[in-house]
């Protein structure tokens, strides 16, 4: 079994070798920037390093050439100066500045490995002038070589390698030559050359960790100072963007309501409105609900709170459904609104991507007098592989370099200092900056003045779908083709009210409670509940929901909420029950009673 035994012997030597180059520590750091700064330092405190070392060296050979006239001392004295002339050279060539953490460990590892040649000069002087035979001189070069290399060890704590390199070649030169002596003095002082030689390491090594750790720490605290002035930085910023939104929500909110207002006092009951009336007062309603609806959607977006679901999406019924959606708003203004064909199919929350590119549609016909808006999805690749970029593009206004960033704050909008509400809101592109981050992407844009802009984004292509009738547009939502049963359960007495006289107007038979107990003391079963999240006196509109939904008292349920919170939604959609947040869009009751 040879194989074996080799095994068996090189399990030890491996052991060994693994050992001795975790003492060495000739690995780089985990910080680079730890390389980085002992590489510099090096340079920028040993550069006076020959000086010292000269005077010392100079002092060792010129006594021992006086007291003994040994010419070896010549030899060794043109030797270690002219090492030390080199050096000196070298550390003033070096320019420590231009230490990349890229090379620095190799850097570290060149400058410190050239501690060896002094390291070797020292270890030679035993054998070119050893005063053999006269012990006073011997302990006066012991004392002399330990001294030096153990002050020279000491200094250079921070560069391990450069220490070893130094202290193991004079003391072993120095432990050889005074055991081969042959006596029992000079055999003792030569172990105790060995003996300090370990011990100068062992208490090297310690204090090399310490300055490492030391500079580690450092270079982490000065992380996590860069971390907390980003995030203060950060925070001052969003400081600085809710007090904008708070200004700009004050004037869209506070408008509508003023003219709501004014309109309502103006009401008579031997005054009956006039349609023109009516439009005006339902215009300031859906202000008011396109301002509250565009600050949650921020704060849901901006917050994650909305729950992607990815999922392959077919763009070309997509587009179709965009093409439905907005040709009649194009063609108003006199604009050619095209979709090209495409048979791209994305990696995306369906439901986030369609609001996305409605946002950048609408934007688009909004701030384009003359031409056309072209919808397109190209080819392209990303670091994950194949992708497909969606490009709104028209021939608008444009955008001014200056002010390309800005476009996608919340609230701001190019020439609009008057807040004209006919021009939106300026939520509409700081929204789709939102959904594209939670899709993993973002909106670049192209754009130049008077010429036109660019929104586009890149999503991961997916396999093909395959087609279901869920692909094709959805029809224009018309009149209810039958009256449904409807009961509303809210604890305030003028939303039921005002249910009960929008959903009987519309045709449908309606029945209302104020309670989870009144709702079950209501006659016969309904085709839809329409209820309260959060009712009078603590109860929970959800709870009543799914016990009235269990006994078949309610055939289905949507939940009609105020609140927005995160854990809220999440309950409504576990339960697996519509929502639809106050104040409700006619157009989606109808939609909701259409599918019952």
């Amino acid at each position: 079994m040879p194989h074996a035994a080799d095994t068996r012997q090189r399990g030890p030597l491996t052991a060994l070798r693994r050992g001795l180059r975790h003492l060495w520590t000739d690995t780089p750091h985990p910080s680079p920037l730890v390389d980085q700064r002992l590489a510099s330092a090096y340079i920028l405190d040993t550069r006076d390093q020959p000086y010292s070392a000269g005077v010392a060296a100079a002092i060792f050979w010129i006594t021992f050439l006086l007291l003994t006239g040994d010419k070896g001392t010549l030899v060794w004295a043109v030797l270690v100066h002219g090492m030390q002339l080199s050096m000196y050279f070298h550390l003033h060539g070096e320019q420590p500045e231009g230490y990349g953490v890229e090379r620095a460990f190799a850097i570290r590892r060149r400058l410190e490995s050239r501690m060896l040649f002094p390291g070797i000069a020292w270890a030679l002087a035993p054998w070119l002038f050893f005063p053999s035979g006269h012990l006073t001189y011997i302990l006066l070069m012991y004392f002399f070589i330990s001294t030096v290399t153990a002050v020279s060890t000491a200094a250079l704590a921070q560069w391990w390698r450069a220490a070893v390199l130094f202290a193991v070649p004079g003391y072993v030169s120095l432990s050889a030559r005074l055991m081969l002596e042959g006596d029992k003095l000079t055999l003792l002082m030569g172990g105790l050359a060995l003996f300090q030689l370990w011990g100068t390491l062992h208490y090297t090594l310690k204090q090399h960790r310490l300055i490492v750790q030391s500079l580690e720490n450092g270079f982490e605290t000065t992380l996590l100072t860069q971390e907390l002035s980003r995030q203060l930085k950060q925070v001052a910023q969003l400081s600085a963007q809710r007090t904008r939104i708070f200004a700009a929500a004050n004037h869209d909110l506070r408008q509508p309501m003023h003219a709501l207002s004014i309109f309502i006092d103006a009401l008579r009951p031997d005054r009956p409105p006039t349609p023109e009336t009516l439009r005006y007062m339902r215009d300031s309603v859906d202000a008011l609900r396109t301002s509250v609806d565009a600050l949650l959607d921020i704060a849901h977006f901006d917050g994650d709170a909305q729950k992607l679901v990815p999922e392959p999406v077919r763009l070309a019924p997509l587009f179709q459904a965009l093409g439905g959606r907005f040709t009649v708003a194009a063609a108003a203004k006199g604009l050619a609104l095209r979709f090209v064909p495409t048979e791209a199919v994305v990696q995306a929350d369906a439901r986030v991507l369609s609001r996305l590119l409605g946002n950048l549609v609408d934007n688009a016909i909004k701030y384009t007098p003359s031409g056309r808006v072209l919808v397109a999805a190209r080819r392209s690749r990303n670091a994950e592989g194949p992708a497909w970029r969606i490009e709104v593009r028209d021939s608008g206004v444009g955008i001014d370099t200056q002010h390309r960033e800005q476009v996608f704050e919340a609230f701001f909008q190019v020439d609009n200092p008057g807040r004209d509400r006919s021009r939106g809101l300026g939520l509409g592109l700081s929204l789709v900056a939102s959904m594209a981050r939670m899709m993993g992407s973002r909106i670049v844009v192209r754009s130049e003045a008077g010429r036109g802009s660019t929104f586009s984004l890149v999503l991961q292509a997916a396999q093909a779908a395959p087609a279901t009738s869920a692909d094709s547009a959805p029809a224009p939502l018309g009149a209810v083709e039958a009256p449904r049963r409807v009961l509303v359960l809210d604890d305030e007495e003028p939303v039921r009210r005002a249910m009960a006289t929008l959903l009987r107007g519309w045709g449908h038979h309606v029945a209302l409670a104020a309670s989870p107990d009144e709702a079950w003391q209501q006659p016969g079963h309904y085709d839809l509940l329409l209820g309260d999240l959060r009712l009078g006196s603590g109860l929970s509109g959800l709870a009543a929901a799914q016990a009235l939904h269990a006994v078949g008292k309610v055939r289905r349920v949507a939940i009609v909420t105020g609140e927005t919170a995160v854990v809220h939604r999440a309950e409504i959609e576990r339960a697996g029950y519509a929502l639809l947040f106050k104040p409700a869009d006619a157009r989606h009751l109808r939609a909701l009673l259409a599918g019952s």
